[in-house]
């Protein structure tokens, strides 16, 4: 297994939390419903949750220019303070992660290495325009809230599109008009790079909030590249104190 498995996990660890590429298709009968700029934005607000800690099971695929690999990953986030994440391939451990908001570890298993470094450098080299707390609501599946000075409403057969900028952002909401629920969004940073969010197969977590078991990630990916990331929810767990044990080994060899 080569180097850049590190550059994957951190993929995942910036920006975890569902997608398939093939949706459900729904049929509706009727026209697009009437929707009030009101109700669509209190769709968006309704899709996040504020947790204190998240975790997850997903069964998880990767494409980048490197490599294809899928397995399994859990992911636990502690909210403003600790992204960790392992990774299995047929259920043994092959990669493990420890992502504060300034450092970050990776533990290759198959090699016995490890990199270590800047959090802000590793996600600068992946050419992301996110923070460690933009990443850790990413990886639960919450986005960025538009501001409401600054919307366009557009549509788009099922989708009700709106347009927003957040700093040096620029974000659509795909909204479906029937269900109400965040079918896609499309996040522009500042250099003109896209990185796209597909949501699916909402289920009820714990009578609190729906959330999508199915994602699927499409983002840039060191230069020039790109990673498409699908993730298949097995199993989430909201505000469930987890722990996060994480130690590198004496005889690991450091690479990075």
């Amino acid at each position: 297994m080569r180097k850049s498995i590190f550059f994957w996990i951190t993929i995942i660890v910036v920006l975890l939390n569902s997608g398939c590429k093939t949706k459900k298709k729904f049929s509706h009968v009727g026209p697009l419903p009437e929707r009030s700029k009101t109700e669509l934005l209190k769709a968006l607000k309704d899709h996040n949750y504020d947790f204190e800690w998240y975790a997850c099971k997903a069964g998880i695929s990767l494409d980048t220019p490197d490599e294809g690999i899928s397995g399994t990953t859990y992911i636990r986030l502690k909210k403003d303070s600790i992204i960790w994440s392992v990774i299995k391939k047929l259920s043994v451990e092959i990669a493990r992660t420890l992502v504060t908001e300034n450092t970050y570890v990776g533990l290759n298993r198959v090699n016995g290495t490890y990199q270590k470094g800047q959090t802000d450098h590793i996600i600068n080299q992946l050419g992301i325009s996110l923070g460690f707390q933009d990443l850790q609501q990413a990886l639960c599946g919450n986005i960025i809230l538009p501001d409401t000075a600054s919307t366009s409403i557009k549509t788009i057969n099922d989708h009700y599109i709106i347009a927003s900028t957040f700093d040096d952002l620029e974000i659509d909401y795909w909204v479906n008009g029937y269900s109400m629920l965040l079918d896609k969004m499309i996040v522009y940073d500042y250099l003109g790079k896209e990185t796209i969010f597909e949501y699916d197969d909402y289920r009820l977590i714990d009578n609190k909030i729906k959330m999508a078991h199915r994602r699927h990630i499409s983002t840039p990916y060191l230069k020039d590249g790109k990673a498409e990331i699908t993730l298949k929810m097995k199993k989430i767990e909201l505000d469930v104190a987890k722990k996060t044990k994480f130690s590198i080994p004496s005889h690991y060899e450091r690479i990075y």
